[in-house]
């Protein structure tokens, strides 16, 4: 056997991931302060509504998180036992108007990383620094978010939206709390429509 056979053979076999294709990088765009008066500004909730749901790699079933999407930006979520390899999924409508069916742009989100409520809490417990955001469960992109307590915009390419479709986001690295490993996120909000 020649000395490259072992390393064809590997990469035959799939057991050389850094050879794989890398995933674009999108680098979060750091925003504005957060205002709490000024939540709720518009977004894709202009088409329609979106739930929610998280899946920890502890937990047997997902399950709804409300709390990114009530136009505050406190309390903030945190996952029940698990932060990294985490997802979250956001679900577009089953069903949407036959004159939006494919018409309507996503083409971003705003995020409040981290426990936004005071500087203490925001400290404290770790933030979102790499996730993976996956459309219909297919990677597209790796995304980098900045240490801050303001909001925070990442923006790509329109996506169409179909009825059932999704957008995930799969937590892979943080930036450590002072006192937590445990991730928090204050607000995430898709952007579109319009």
């Amino acid at each position: 056997m020649n000395r490259s056979s072992p390393l064809l053979l590997a990469v035959c076999l799939g057991v050389v991931p850094a050879l794989a294709k890398a995933l674009p990088i999108l680098t979060a765009i750091t925003d504005h302060p957060v205002v709490p008066e000024l939540m709720g500004a518009c977004s894709m909730k202009c088409a329609f509504p979106w739930t929610v749901e998280a899946t920890e790699p502890s937990e047997a079933r997902p399950y709804g998180v409300v709390i990114l999407n009530d136009e505050k930006p406190a309390p903030a979520w945190m996952p029940r036992r698990t932060s990294i390899d985490t997802k979250l999924t956001f679900r577009f409508p089953r069903k949407i108007p036959a004159e939006m069916e494919g018409n309507v742009p996503f083409y971003g989100f705003d995020i409040i990383n981290g426990d936004w409520a005071t500087d203490a809490k925001w400290k404290t417990s770790a933030r979102v620094k790499k996730a993976r955001m996956y459309y219909n469960n297919k990677p597209l992109y790796d995304v980098l978010f900045a240490d801050t307590r303001r909001r925070q915009r990442v923006h790509f390419d329109d996506i169409m939206v179909h009825s059932g479709d999704s957008l995930t986001l799969e937590i892979l690295e943080l930036y450590p709390g002072d006192k937590s490993t445990a991730v928090a996120i204050s607000e995430l909000v898709l952007q579109g429509a319009h």
